[in-house]
């Protein structure tokens, strides 16, 4: 009898999913970029770029709203630019990390994409500046500064850059609900959020850690800042830390039960923290979990992109409704031995401190309905509160490779550009001495995404 009541779950578990399955609609495009909007470039690779770098928009998104022709208009915003892995630049006689920038002066944009007649065209775009109004660029902020991530910048052929005190890693995008000229970002460096002029691309308001944010998420690990940014229907800005804090350096061993959602009330200058609980179990490691964006359905509900690799391989994008109306704040919170929570491995260790973790609902997996690249960067929720927008970005249409490796010991090819070093003349070396090889780039012809999934019912409704 048991066994029979199994059996007909399994069934019936195996019929609903068949239905969802029918019920989501999906709209597939890929972002078309005129000419006047790529990157120009003109380093060591330029005769393979004639017309420069294709703009990479969808590092996060939102929605806008109809034009007076009907066309569907969003948001879409860059990461940092152009850039690639490199050897560690040897510095002051210490290897440290670096990355390559073959558009060093590319300034982070965002523009406005219309999805219409069958398209997802780029109409428009806008540099990110100052508070003084300048062009920032996506090169490292200097070493040792708040939010640093310890690179340095190099061009193309290797060579050392300058830092950009003002510089951005730009992830996610949001439209203030109070006044919707201005927009909110977020970035992977500091990281950092800012209050943006929508017509001009300045910063009016940037806010930073040990300032109007928690210290603590400078604990990111590198390049993994904010990555996702929503504004509640009130006037609130929530923004996720990408993956687990590295708390205490030892980030590959970590199995922290969750990742920090930082909410900002600007009226008042009062942050809060809360405990998102990433899928732990189907990683590899806890480190290996993200998050892709936020969207603000309420004042505490919203929904979130998780994405990452399954312990067997395999990608997963699953979007979750999340709500904090009951979660803890944690921002003061500490085991019974005064460490980060991140310190513990155990979900019923947190929650016996009287921690209450953020609900989450899953929706769908994007994945499971085509979606083939293996990030999804921008999220948003159409009116009609059932229709889910998702992009990725296309790293600005290049692939990267290390050309001429050297064997290792075992005489297998090194082929991590960070098992190299190179020296302020742009001489790689290997273990200490100069070899041939070196970083080359070339064309990927990848554009970037936008999809749209149109569940059976509203998300509120689940």
């Amino acid at each position: 009898m048991l066994r029979s009541l199994i059996l007909s779950a399994l069934l019936l578990a195996s019929a609903v999913q068949t239905v969802w399955a029918a019920d989501v609609t999906v709209e597939k495009y890929d972002i078309e970029i005129p000419k006047e909007f790529m990157v120009p470039y003109t380093g060591q690779y330029a005769d393979r770029f004639p017309g420069g770098f294709t703009i990479g928009v969808g590092s996060g998104m939102t929605y806008v709203g109809r034009a007076a022709d009907g066309a569907r208009v969003f948001y879409a915003i860059t990461d940092r630019g152009p850039n690639a892995d490199a050897p560690k630049f040897e510095l002051n006689g210490k290897a440290t990390a670096s990355k390559m920038f073959p558009a060093p002066n590319f300034a982070p944009s965002f523009g406005a994409v219309r999805v219409k007649d069958g398209h997802a065209v780029l109409a428009s775009l806008i540099t990110i500046k100052d508070e003084k109004g300048r062009p920032v660029s996506g090169r490292a902020i200097p070493i040792g500064s708040v939010g640093a991530t310890g690179e340095v910048p190099l061009d193309d052929v290797l060579k050392r850059l300058p830092f950009d005190p003002e510089g951005l890693d730009t992830e996610g995008i949001a439209i203030d609900s109070k006044d919707k000229r201005y927009l909110w970002i977020c970035d992977e460096y500091g990281p950092f959020i800012a209050k943006i002029d929508g017509y001009t691309g300045r910063i009016v308001k940037k806010f930073v850690p040990g300032k109007e944010l928690p210290m603590i998420v400078t604990t990111r690990q590198p390049n993994r800042g904010m990555e996702g940014i929503a504004v509640t229907p009130g006037g609130k800005v929530l923004a996720a830390v990408q993956s687990v804090c590295d708390v205490d350096g030892n980030i590959k061993k970590s199995k922290a039960t969750f990742i920090r959602l930082v909410l900002l009330d600007p009226a008042t200058g009062k942050v809060e923290q809360f405990a998102y609980p990433h899928d732990i179990r189907n990683y590899a490691q806890s480190a290996h979990a993200m998050i892709g964006d936020l969207h603000a359905i309420s004042d505490s509900k919203f929904l979130l992109v998780e994405r990452g690799k399954n312990a067997d391989g395999k990608g997963r994008i699953p979007i979750y409704l999340i709500d904090l109306a009951q979660a803890t704040d944690i921002s003061d919170v500490k085991t019974n031995d005064g460490k980060e929570l991140e310190t513990l491995a155990d979900r019923s260790a947190v929650e016996g401190l009287g921690v209450k973790y953020v609900q989450k609902t899953r929706l769908l997996d994007i994945k499971e309905y085509g979606w083939k690249p293996a990030k999804a960067e921008g999220v948003a929720l159409l009116p009609d509160m059932r229709t889910i927008a998702v992009t990725s970005d296309n790293d600005f249409g290049f692939t990267f490779k290390v050309v001429d490796p050297v064997n290792d010991e075992d005489g297998k090819p090194v082929t991590k550009a960070a098992a190299y070093t190179v020296d302020g003349s742009g001489q790689v070396k290997y273990k200490g001495k100069p070899v041939n090889t070196h970083i080359e780039l070339s064309p990927s012809e990848t554009a970037s995404k936008l999809w749209l999934f149109t569940l059976p019912k509203p998300v509120t409704q689940y």
